[in-house]
């Protein structure tokens, strides 16, 4: 019996045991399971986060995108601008260049019309002034020969008044 006791005891030792283990296991089991909810829920609410993240980023993203479209189309629209401004003054430079070789032209011609004008004003003052004594000449000389005429000069005197009026004009014609 004393076998049986002793079995007894084990079987009690080993029920109590068991019991423990069990009441042990579950709640190592719960703990486990309780282990597991905050594990998933953590798991969970990271997903959440990470999503609303995401979703901020993609949300930043196209506003960023749609902000360098606009960006590079204004870029491109004033490089049209720039493009058409460069033709335009381009064309001002030829036609600036075409005005500056006509005025240079011009230019030129006034200055050989004031060459010319200049000219024909010392042969203007050169014939005016050989006028002016010519005819102070033929004055004095048609003046003798009207007081040759006065004082009954004869035809040899008043031939000589002629011939001296003749060279005269041929001086003042040569």
């Amino acid at each position: 019996m004393i076998f049986c006791c002793e079995r007894s005891k084990r079987t009690l030792v080993i029920s109590t045991s068991l019991t423990y283990f069990y009441k042990m296991e579950r709640d190592v089991n719960l703990k486990l399971v309780y282990i597991i909810l905050i594990l998933l829920l953590a798991l969970v609410g990271t997903s959440i986060f990470y999503q609303i993240r995401y979703n901020d980023l993609k949300s930043g993203y196209e506003r960023t995108f749609e902000d360098l479209n606009d960006t590079l189309k204004n870029l491109y629209n004033n490089i049209s601008e720039v493009n058409v401004s460069a033709n335009r003054e381009l064309a001002l430079a030829e036609k600036l260049e075409t005005k500056t070789h006509e005025l240079e032209d011009i230019s030129r011609e006034i200055a050989s019309l004031k060459q010319e004008l200049f000219e024909c004003q010392q042969n203007y003052d050169t014939v005016s002034t050989s006028c002016v004594v010519s005819n102070e000449v033929l004055q004095r000389l048609i003046g003798k020969l009207k007081t040759d005429v006065e004082n009954g000069a004869n035809t040899t005197v008043i031939q000589q008044d002629f011939k001296n009026i003749d060279t005269e004009l041929k001086a003042i014609n040569s």
